[in-house]
């Protein structure tokens, strides 16, 4: 019994553990979105019902927003409340690390190689750790790989039954995350891509019949997308979002920078997977080179789309791989004197196997007593990194003020101040860019950036307070306008109010004691 628990922790299973570990302990939960998917969450759970409208801000109060996320803002804030920060966090790596093993057994498998498979997550694994954070684009992730996994194991072991999960999957996905379209672009590429295949190759009745379940199966899976509040409307959506001029303006809609290292690493795979497809021995058919391709050139046009490249990518390199280098290096090393002084000196496999296992668990035992060593260290500038990225003491100050009236913000905040201050105050605008439309984004960017015309425009706005970062331009106009006066002050993050008789309390108290 004692050895069969031993036995369980193999190589791999150490290292996706601990990677997991590793994870939770260093994820911070400071991304602005999060905390309005989190509040969005506590509302539907609260009210048991969808919004009818927009709730958070008084710009657009009341019109429509499309919850295309409503099913995992839910479980979010269930987490949430079950757990607290420690239960969003665990969401958020289980999503993440789901996606990441998962495209691991399959790359295994397909590239008949651990090593390479191994090898190839270490590489993966850096452009992709930049977009784990507790926000719904987990759900795609993970989702992705599962349809990924399905439809490669589909092609190459005849694994026809597990197509039928597709389609319930896709019930869900499309209420989690509006990447949705993303699996029926998968589906729906792969499927025309082996019809391909089949024209331009060898016609046997029984592929033609795999093809025809397949195709069923991704009509099925379209049509699931259909089981949404919005019905119809819900396939508008995505390409509504691709189409806004304000993704121009959004860090995460932009191009990779490939002096970031990320990108590089992003780059470092595509460079592998061309070299790879170079050298295998066996030419690639239409979806193996379609399907790959594809979602790389995604991935170089946002930087939200390279998880989802990333994920794609390996299994394909490890494939093409097991065609040529590593089939030729595994044939040499087995030759060589070296392996046969390493079987000679270590044993079999069987015979290192039991002592690696043993070995396992006082690796990972010594791995979790250095980070629950470290980990007052590792977290004692925690407040102080939140404070710097968020204005906390901004919102606690406005909420202690008793400060009420429209509020003006700095788009990247909104999200926070939304889970701060909501429901006794709305914001003027939120990392929900879809909600506001273009004109309404540019005209605050016009705003915010201080140009030519943002007086008359902030004025027609009946602004009372403004909390922005102390570098905002905006603030800067402010401080020499005589509307408004700085009551609140810290090292990023500042307060103005409007200077009217409604404030006039707090207007004195600043004038005598001085801002913070």
């Amino acid at each position: 019994m004692l050895m069969t628990i031993t036995a369980l922790l193999n190589k791999t299973r150490l290292s996706f553990i601990a990677a997991f570990l590793f994870l939770l302990f260093i994820q911070p939960l400071i991304d602005p979105d999060y905390f309005w998917h989190l509040k969005t969450g506590e509302y539907i759970f609260s009210h048991h019902a969808l919004p009818a409208g927009d709730i958070f801000s008084f710009t657009r109060f009341g019109q429509p927003w499309v919850l295309h996320e409503w099913l995992f803002e839910v479980v979010l804030y269930g987490m949430f409340a079950w757990l607290g920060p420690l239960g969003v966090k665990l969401l958020t790596i289980t999503f993440a690390m789901s996606a990441l093993g998962l495209v691991f057994v399959l790359t295994r498998r397909i590239g008949q190689s651990p090593t390479v498979a191994f090898v190839l997550m270490l590489v993966a694994i850096v452009p992709f750790a930049g977009s784990i954070s507790p926000r719904p684009q987990l759900i795609t992730y993970a989702f992705f790989a599962i349809f990924l996994f399905v439809l490669l194991s589909h092609k190459y072991y005849n694994a026809g039954r597990s197509l039928l999960l597709l389609p319930l999957l896709m019930v869900i996905w499309v209420n989690a995350h509006g990447g949705y379209v993303i699996g029926i672009a998968l589906i729906g590429l792969f499927t025309v891509c082996e019809w391909i295949g089949y024209w331009t190759g060898v016609r046997e009745s029984q592929k033609k019949q795999r093809l025809v379940w397949l195709t069923q199966i991704t009509c099925a899976t379209a049509l699931a997308s259909l089981v949404n509040p919005e019905f119809l409307a819900r396939w508008l959506y995505p390409f509504q979002v691709l189409g806004m001029a304000a993704n121009e303006r959004i860090q995460e809609w932009q191009s990779p920078n490939f002096r970031d290292f990320g990108p590089k690493a992003y780059l470092t795979l595509v460079l592998i997977f061309i070299l790879s497809y170079i050298f295998a021995s066996r030419k690639p058919d239409t979806t193996e080179v379609v399907i790959p391709i594809f979602f790389l050139v995604t991935g170089f046009l946002a930087i939200r789309h390279i998880p989802v490249a990333v994920l794609t990518v390996i299994p394909f390199i490890a494939l093409a791989l097991s065609r040529g280098t590593v089939a030729a290096i595994s044939a040499s090393w087995h030759r060589s004197g070296l392996a046969r002084w390493y079987f000679k000196w270590l044993g079999n496999s069987s015979e290192i196997g039991q002592r690696e296992f043993a070995l396992n668990w006082i690796v990972l035992v010594i791995f979790i007593i250095s980070l629950m060593a470290y980990a007052p260290t590792f977290h004692a500038g925690d407040k102080e990194k939140t404070d710097d990225l968020l204005p906390v003491n901004a919102a606690s100050f406005v909420a202690a003020s008793g400060i009420t009236g429209n509020m003006f913000n700095s788009y990247g905040n909104g999200g926070y101040l939304i889970y701060r201050l909501s429901p006794a105050l709305k914001v003027f605008i939120d990392g929900r860019a879809d909600v506001y439309g273009d004109k309404f984004f540019l005209d605050f960017l016009d705003i915010y950036e201080g140009k030519a015309n943002w007086k008359e425009k902030f004025d027609r706005l009946s602004i009372d307070f403004v909390i922005v970062g102390k570098d905002a331009p905006i603030r800067q106009l402010l401080l020499v306008d005589s509307s408004f006066k700085e009551v609140y002050v810290d090292r990023h993050y500042s307060v103005l109010l409007r200077n009217t008789s409604k404030f006039q309390a707090l207007l004195s108290k600043a004038t005598n004691q001085g801002p913070g």
